[in-house]
């Protein structure tokens, strides 16, 4: 081969890698300009690819007049970079302009609304014009010097297209694992503006040495002829459509497997773009003469319908071959294994289509250029069609079946039509193309539930039923059955788990989420949330707030919440204080003026692109400043998509902009960020909210000061130590995005957490807390070691009684009891201790045994009911325990001996056989319930239910209950009483409920891991 086309080839390689540095730098750049809303997403894929069409466009014009292609293609290229390093600037003027244009308003602006669609696609056309331009003229360009003879036409074409989308493969590769987490943004962008300019510096130098191309014949060289085939340019548009579509398609589809990080979408990229290449090298060998190309593009559109109908006929089949190759977020080379398995064969037949479709146009040499920019300008501008209309109309409208089936037919039509241009006329892609039409047609596409239901690292792990299914404009969403309650998921990945009618609210930290911007700022009235997911946010957002503000960027998340709005237990978006708008959070607070008291972020998934922004230092700034002065800032983030090192960046991101930062951790697997400009009193703004409105927070279990404090992990003191040194989480270097989901089974464990977090803990210095009470909460909420090492802070007999109340939560009755009776010889008058006491020698005090230390007479009123309630319930006297009652009643919830006295007193309502006395049984059983959820008090309540004539209620408890268990041996205790309640339920009922079990594959008596105590990761001391 020539030296100079090598070096040529070299040229175009480092050409399309720098060119795909860029797309990934600019696009996620405007990003945070515009949001990543559907239609700020399109604006800019317009404009980027708009951009090469008119490239290419105005190449076809004047590429014939050059005597000096390759001099003028480094120019370009050197122009390239110039621009590369000036949008950054454009950026910040653009992102001026818009804000000073649209924004400033009083109310939440809606950043999907036209005016901001139409300046998005006018901001991003002129910012990227001139770049993308210079981009698309440069293969023309190339195709002028190279092509002297008319074997070249297809053969040397083809190569410099694949050999550019090779270029590709390896800019979108390094941007992703390698230089934007290691680099950032800015430097990506400097690597490619040094690739750019090195470029240059060959091309100036291969054009001095390289021969001058033939000058054309005619003045009319670069017009169209008479006789040129022009039905090709239609025909490689809508080849284009086809193929973007299909890309489209498939990134949503294989989403599902391979995640929808930054990482995923540059191995899906990859194995399309290698398909591309290697189908362009090799019809560039295939295409001798234009007769041989107009059948090869035949034949390719009927490869491109073949390959795309099988891939989707076996896309269920995916879920458990990516399972088999162990491929996700973490494990990129079997993730390129699954979409080269999909993608490899459709690509392959796409790259096919350009090389011969130039050799189809061009009549002679001297045409290459100008056919190969005319191919290369339809070929955009059908790409850009097919990518606009998947997303925005085809796939919403018609689901993935209909996008594959009217992307098939239109391949089939292709390639007969093209069979039957060619001169003479062949008809064996006719009828190729009719064949595969009748398999289409008695065949057609079906949804691929199995793939649509999975998530990456699970394969459809249930055959529930599918309430909702819809493919919106940036996820797919979808309501499914889990244990009874409704799942809902965005491309597989869970969102949120929402209560049916008759569940009581079983406390989860979104519902913290909601409730703690009014725990801290009792005055709060105006809440901003973004992220509606399942609306358990909102569910019971406390009366306080009096207007509350939504930001969702999936319509069709909205319409799930609205299909299940009668079917659920809470419908939040009822609330008259509701109101939703769609659209993009950054994009949103922008555009308004609106200041609120309290703004609360609950992104899913923090690798994704919708998500990741949500966590930068500039996000947090437009935080704060949509913030009243004394506003508050809480953001969620779940445990396992982080470690160490990046929650310490986020906690020093928060505090480059808020002053005071506090955590708080409310379950094992999540984590709040409390962030604000003004101090963060936690006890003394829990203490005004419960005194406030009790019953608000009493729904999940939130009674007394110690349920809120044992959620508070850091303290600003503890926060500032913890993030002291680490690097902030920004838009130009965001690690999150790079590597939250990479981190697998490596993110924060309860061993982390109390390496990070427990040395820090506030509690151990907090007055005026019950240090008892506080390790029951957190022992109820599996936070043992935290628990343990506050335990162990004590001193003497406030050592030991916690030591026994930790024992007791693990189920070691014999060693708490040693604890609390080492408590008691300490401190002989320690309620505490003897109420542990008690709980401990249950067994033995209900037979009316004695326990020394323990005497009738000298115990406190309460404690001595509850003695004697026992020894009338082993007796079966539930009449004189029901005259215990009002004595009962008087322990609390959040006391020591609330849980035995509760459940003593349900027993004796129960035995009233009285349906008063069973509403009143189950009240007592939620309220059980609403404080830590348990299989026991849910078939408490189940029963009560029955007893009272709610069976509804009953089956979703029994439900519930069955949701959690996996696989059970018979004969356990639980699983008998809940046979035994479950045969009370009416007929129907019990019948629904034994199929619901028998669907998720496991007994009616449902014991597991699930439904019992977390064992403690360590023993306590002695």
């Amino acid at each position: 081969m020539d030296p100079r086309f090598v070096l040529l080839l070299a040229c175009f390689f480092l050409s399309g890698f720098a060119a795909l540095l860029y797309q990934t730098a600019w696009t996620r750049e405007l990003s945070f300009v515009f949001g990543t809303s559907h239609l700020a997403v399109a604006a800019v894929l317009a404009a980027y690819m708009g951009g090469l069409a008119l490239g290419a466009a105005v190449a076809a014009r004047y590429a014939m007049r050059l005597r000096r292609p390759v001099r003028v293609y480094g120019v370009l290229e050197l122009s390239i970079a110039v621009c590369a390093l000036g949008v950054p600037w454009g950026i910040r003027a653009l992102n001026a302009l818009y804000v000073g244009l649209l924004g400033g308003g009083s109310a939440l602006a809606e950043s999907a609304s036209l005016p901001a669609s139409l300046f998005q696609l006018a901001g991003a056309f002129a910012l990227l014009l001139l770049p993308t331009a210079f981009m698309g003229a440069t293969l023309p360009l190339l195709a002028r010097h190279a092509v002297r003879r008319e074997e070249e036409i297809a053969s040397r074409v083809g190569v410099l297209y694949a050999v550019n989308t090779a270029g590709a493969i390896a800019g979108t590769l390094c941007a992703a694992f390698l230089l934007l987490p290691e680099l950032g943004l800015r430097r990506t962008v400097w690597v490619g503006v040094a690739v750019n300019t090195a470029v240059f510096g060959l091309a100036v130098l291969l054009a001095g040495r390289a021969p001058l191309p033939p000058t054309p014949a005619g003045a009319g060289a670069s017009a169209r002829t008479a006789n040129e085939p022009f039905w090709i340019l239609p025909a490689i548009a809508l080849s284009g459509a086809v193929s973007f579509a299909y890309e489209v398609m498939w990134t949503r589809l294989l989403g599902h497997l391979l995640g929808a990080s930054l990482h995923a979408f540059a191995t899906m990229l990859a194995s399309f773009l290698l398909g591309i290449a290697l189908g362009s090298a090799v019809a560039a060998r295939l295409a001798a003469s234009r007769e041989r190309a107009a059948l090869g593009f035949a034949w390719s559109q009927l490869g491109i319908a073949v390959t795309a109908y099988v891939a989707f006929a076996l896309a269920d089949g995916l879920p458990e071959f990516a399972a088999s190759l162990g491929a996700g977020p973490d494990a990129p080379l079997a993730s390129a294994a699954v979409a080269g398995a999909v993608l490899l064969p459709i690509a392959l037949c796409i790259g096919a289509t350009f090389p011969f479709a130039v050799r189809v146009l061009a009549q002679d040499p001297d045409r290459a250029a100008v056919a190969t920019a005319r191919v290369y300008a339809w070929n955009t501008v059908g790409a850009l069609a097919g990518a606009l209309g998947a997303g925005f109309v085809l796939l919403p409208g018609l689901g993935f079946e209909g996008l594959l089936t009217l992307g098939v037919v239109a391949s089939l039509v292709l390639a007969a039509l093209a069979a039957l241009a060619v001169r003479p006329r062949r008809l064996g892609p006719v009828g190729a193309a009719a064949a595969a039409g009748l398999v289409l047609l008695l065949a057609p596409a079906r949804p691929p539930w199995r793939l649509l239901t999975s998530s990456p690292g699970t394969v459809n792990e249930t055959t529930n039923e599918i309430y909702f299914s819809a493919v919106g404009r940036t996820s797919n969403v979808m309501l499914t059955n889990l244990g009874g309650r409704y799942r809902l998921t965005t491309d597989g990945l869970p969102e949120a788990l929402i209560d049916p009618a008759g569940l009581p609210p079983e406390p989860t930290i979104s519902h913290w989420l909601g409730l703690l911007p009014a725990l801290l700022r009792p005055e709060a009235r105006d809440l901003l949330v973004v992220g509606l997911g399942g609306g358990v946010t909102l569910e019971l957002a406390p009366r306080s707030y009096q207007w509350i503000d939504v930001i969702e960027i999936e319509p069709e998340v909205l319409a799930a919440n609205r299909w299940i709005a009668d079917e659920r237990a809470r419908d939040p978006l009822s609330d008259p204080r509701v109101r939703v708008h769609i659209g993009d959070a950054r994009g949103a607070l922008q555009l308004t003026a609106k200041r609120y008291d309290a703004i609360v972020s609950q992104p899913s998934h923090p690798w994704t692109a919708g998500a990741s922004h949500l966590y930068t230092r500039e996000f947090f700034a437009l935080v704060r400043a949509r913030l009243k002065s004394d506003g508050v800032f809480v953001q969620w983030i779940g445990t396992a998509y982080v470690d160490a090192a990046l929650l310490r960046s986020l906690l020093a991101t928060l505090l480059e902009v808020f002053p005071h930062v506090e955590l708080f951790r409310p379950q094992v697997h999540g984590v709040l960020f409390v962030a604000s400009g003004t101090p963060i009193d936690t006890l003394a703004g829990a203490a005004r909210a419960l005194q406030a409105a009790p019953a608000d927070f009493a729904r999940v279990g939130l009674h007394r000061l110690e349920d809120i404090a044992s959620a508070w992990a850091l303290d600003e003191a503890g926060v500032r130590a913890l993030a002291a040194g680490a690097p902030p989480n920004t838009d130009d270097h965001n690690r999150l995005a790079t590597r939250s989901g990479r981190l697998d089974k490596t993110g924060i464990n309860a061993e982390s957490a109390r390496t990070l977090l427990d040395r820090h803990d506030p509690l151990l210095g907090a007055p005026g807390l019950d240090r008892s009470a506080l390790i029951r909460r957190l022992m109820s909420r599996g936070l043992t070691e935290r628990a343990i090492d506050l335990a162990m802070a004590g001193e003497g007999a406030s050592e030991e009684a916690g030591l026994g109340w930790v024992e007791l939560a693990a189920g070691r009755s014999d060693r708490a009891s040693r604890h609390f009776e080492r408590a008691m010889s300490l401190s002989p008058g320690n309620r505490d201790a003897m109420a542990g006491r008690i709980v401990s020698q249950k067994f033995e005090l209900s037979h009316g045994r004695t326990v020394p230390g323990i005497s009738d007479a000298a115990l406190d009123p309460r404690y001595a009911a509850l003695i004697a309630g026992w020894r009338h319930a082993v007796a079966l006297n539930w009449k004189q325990v029901r005259d215990l009652d009002a004595e009962l009643a008087r322990i609390e919830p959040g006391a020591s001996l609330f849980e035995e006295a509760t459940r003593l007193r349900i027993a004796a309502h129960l035995a009233a056989n009285d349906s008063e006395a069973a509403v009143e049984a189950q009240a007592l059983a939620e309220t059980l319930l609403s404080r830590n959820w348990n299989p026991y008090d849910a078939l408490l309540r189940a029963r009560a239910a029955i007893r009272a004539d709610r069976p509804h209620a009953a089956w979703v408890s029994l439900r519930r209950v069955a949701g959690r268990a996996s696989a059970t041996p018979r004969g356990h205790a639980l699983g008998e009483k809940f046979l035994e309640i479950a045969r009370e339920l009416p007929e129907d009922r019990f019948r629904a409920l034994r199929d619901a079990i028998t669907r998720r594959g496991h007994s009616v008596s449902p014991d597991s891991a699930g439904l019992r105590e977390p064992p403690v990761p360590r023993e306590t001391p002695r």
